[in-house]
């Protein structure tokens, strides 16, 4: 049986049926079980409440291990810790830095490539909630984002006292950039460890990872098993 948090700080509504009377309120990250699943959940309280809830306002939570059979009891050597930490940098602005500490090593390469470039890196998402789709996002999230585990920042580029954007820092638009935008670009490409979102298939020029999930599979699987037993603790 799937189960649900709420997600909305002000609390969400509980009503008898869909669109019908409200039989209570439930507050924000109270937990329950999902009976059905349609616009809205059919879903049963803590307390025995059974009633709906609008989908839009309920954050799900996975309820099976991601882990394959064949490492079911060998987690621990995996070494597949999660632990979101902030990474703070003068050369980063804009959204804090939110990531798995795992992650801390490549942002300290990616501040150093900016600070090389005299530019600044404007964070405009990190770590993601595992259901949600980024409103506005330039792509639609993969199935197995690094942003899923903390090892993902989306960006813009500040410098020069200007903000470049996913449009302006496209490839096609490179011959147009400052030579140090194209040079910082140029450093994280060279760099095995990061991945640059500009050379995916699917454009996605604001986007830097570690290709952790084509690397270390299990080790992402792991890592993302890790995330959702605390998030359930």
């Amino acid at each position: 049986m799937n189960k649900g948090r709420v997600k909305s700080t002000t609390g969400l509504n509980l009503r008898l049926k869909p669109n019908g009377e409200k039989i209570g309120v439930l507050s924000h990250d109270e937990e329950f079980s999902i009976l059905d699943e349609v616009t809205f959940f059919r879903v049963k309280t803590g307390s025995g409440k059974i009633g709906y809830v609008h989908s839009d306002y309920v954050e799900k939570i996975p309820s099976v291990s991601l882990i394959p059979e064949s490492l079911v009891g060998d987690e621990d050597n995996l070494n597949p810790e999660f632990k979101l930490v902030t990474f703070t940098h003068e050369r980063f602005m804009g959204e804090p830095a939110r990531v798995d500490q795992g992650f801390v090593p490549c942002l300290q390469r990616v501040a150093q490539y900016a600070s090389e470039c005299d530019l600044k890196i404007w964070v405009t998402s990190s770590i993601r909630q595992l259901n949600n789709q980024i409103e506005g996002a330039i792509v639609k999230p993969a199935s197995h984002s690094c942003h899923h585990i903390g090892h993902a920042i989306d960006m813009n580029i500040f410098y020069d006292e200007k903000l470049y954007n996913s449009k302006k820092i496209r490839k096609r638009n490179h011959g147009d950039l400052p030579d140090k935008i194209v040079d910082f670009f140029d450093l994280i490409r060279a760099d095995s460890a990061l991945r640059w979102g500009g050379d995916f298939t699917t454009e996605d020029p604001v986007h830097i990872d570690d290709n952790f999930y084509n690397k270390q599979k299990l080790m992402y699987l792991a890592k993302l098993d890790n995330r959702i037993k605390q998030i359930n603790a």
